[in-house]
């Protein structure tokens, strides 16, 4: 997938909208040259020849040009707003399907900020390129070329005038653009830095503020801050001098025509109607002119933000094969060795678990035992060997026989502001009523009466935040649960009544624990591991 196959697959299912865009720039262009044709028959005619209905007739067309213009730019507006609207949508749809797909390294190694930065930076930029980049940049373009013409016609000196102006003109804009977009591709890396440290304080204001790390955290994000701003000035210094010296441009030729035609009245072969409708045409041959230097600004943030998220498509994906265990749910490490970058973790290691097993992984920092409850998920792809999941590689599960047969109790629990029913059986269907109550009953967290409401993580103990994490492992009934430090930030009380509870709800599962209590499992199988030299 990518941002122009998002666009192009929007166009082929809504195709009246796409007819309704070009038909509405095409008519805006035919009618903005009006104003100028029908300031021409006031001059030549009306006022010359004193005819006064035809003067008021005319003054009245004017008018009521400016307003029909007024009424079809708003309603292409609407057009393209709803659009964008629906583009954008859309392709925050299939970055939430890539981000899914995205296998394991890929998803750890982007950071929290720049996945921020992707879905709400980049594609805003992307809706702008729909609400006020491409189209209005179409549409100036049609008028620039449409007055070039009415201004030829009027006279062909005038128009080679105007023509020998227009490359100066482009080359600035082009000259404008390359640095513009230099700095905005500059500013888009950088917001992913911003975002990062931002998102990265307010994570950890409570240590911050107990640690009396205030300063600190004000530094770094003040040193990253100001080289985004730098950056982005850059940026805006170019947008600045676009429109003040292409007014001043403007105006030279504007008084330039005034003080030839002066001079010398017949030089263009026009009418008095015709110089002063073509001081209109100039006039509006500048203001799209002028509106360019937004527009190009508004396309290149656009098209930086375009570039940065098909290099997000491109991140790398699971290859999964999607197979289906069959047969007894059982674990197999055959030879399996993992390393991340050229630091060799597992070497060799082989191991069999069983239906009801208990085992417990211990050893110092860095010795593998997370990597090892990684690759007994599928998180993970050995680099050589293979982990069997009953008859099937463990990486290449159904993401629907993966959410069947794993649960896993991390240190810190996960919860995203829903309901307590809905934090329990994470949006699965076929956990019922009944056993999301019956789970919390079996934990202990039975005074609870009211499903419905908000689970508010501040409102309860880190033990009674362990203990739905418990009962979110009851309600799901799976084969296969992985302890990973669950008790490290809890009181021993607390993490003594958990191991109960799993040695009651646990006796015909497989339990993988890493913890400091895991040997208390029942049964409970120790694996030392030690560090590879």
């Amino acid at each position: 997938m990518s941002v122009g196959k998002t666009i192009l697959l929007y166009f082929k299912k809504h195709k009246l909208k796409a007819f309704l865009i070009v038909f509405m720039i095409m008519l805006v262009t035919f009618i903005s040259l009006a104003p100028a044709q029908v300031l021409r028959i006031i001059v030549d005619d009306a006022i010359i020849n004193s005819k006064v209905k035809v003067l008021i007739t005319f003054s009245i067309i004017y008018s009521l040009v400016y307003l029909l213009i007024g009424i079809i730019t708003f309603i292409k507006d609407i057009i393209m707003l709803s659009t964008s609207q629906d583009i954008t949508a859309d392709l925050r749809c299939n970055m939430m399907k890539h981000v899914h797909k995205m296998d394991y390294n890929s998803l750890v190694n982007t950071d929290s900020g720049t996945l921020e930065a992707y879905f709400n930076n980049d594609v805003n930029s992307i809706n702008e390129l729909f609400t006020s980049g491409i189209v209005n940049i179409c549409t100036d373009l049609f008028k620039m070329i449409g007055i070039i013409v009415t201004i030829i016609i009027y006279s062909w000196l005038f128009g080679t005038i105007v023509l020998a102006i227009l490359p100066l003109l482009i080359l600035f804009t082009s000259f404008v653009r390359k640095r513009m977009m230099k700095a905005q591709l500059k500013t888009k890396s950088l917001e992913g830095n911003v975002n990062k440290v931002l998102l990265e304080n307010v994570e950890n204001i409570e240590q911050i503020k107990v640690n009396k790390a205030e300063s600190y955290a004000k530094d770094k994000y003040s040193t990253i801050l100001q080289g985004h701003y730098k950056t982005a000035q850059a940026s805006n210094f170019y947008d600045a001098i676009f429109s003040p010296i292409m007014q001043i441009v403007r105006n030279i030729v504007v008084v330039g025509i005034l003080l030839v035609s002066g001079y010398n009245y017949n030089i263009f072969g026009m009418s008095v109607g015709m110089i002063i409708s073509s001081i209109s045409l100039i006039t509006d041959l500048f203001t799209p002119i002028e509106a360019l230097g937004m527009e190009i600004q508004t396309i290149q943030k656009s098209l930086a933000s375009v570039k940065r998220i098909n290099q997000f498509f491109k991140i790398k994906t699971d290859d999964r094969l999607n197979l289906y265990t069959k047969g007894d749910y059982f674990i197999k490490f055959k030879n399996v060795s993992f390393g991340y970058s050229d630091k060799l973790v597992i070497n060799n290691f082989d191991l069999d678990i069983n239906y009801n097993d208990k085992i417990v992984f211990q050893g110092p920092s860095g010795v593998g035992k997370s990597t090892l409850m990684k690759l007994a998920m599928g998180i993970i792809k050995p680099t050589s060997g293979e982990v069997l999941i009953g008859d099937c590689p463990s990486y290449d599960l159904s993401d629907e026989e993966r959410s069947k047969l794993f649960s896993i109790v991390y240190q810190d629990p996960f919860f995203s502001d829903g309901s307590i029913i809905d934090e329990i059986r994470l949006k699965d269907s076929s956990i019922s009523y009944e056993q999301v109550r019956e789970a919390l009953d079996k934990v202990g967290l039975n005074y609870i009466t009211n499903l419905d409401e908000k689970l508010i993580s501040s409102n309860y103990s880190s033990g009674e935040l362990a203990l739905f994490n418990i009962a979110r492992v009851i309600a799901r009934d799976s084969k296969i649960i992985f302890l990973d430090e669950m008790n490290a930030k809890i009181d021993p009380i607390t993490a003594k009544k958990i191991i109960n509870l799993i040695n009651e709800n646990t006796k015909d599962k497989i339990v993988i624990s890493i913890n400091h209590y895991g040997s208390i499992l029942d049964n409970a199988k120790v694996i030392n591991l030690k560090r590879l030299s």
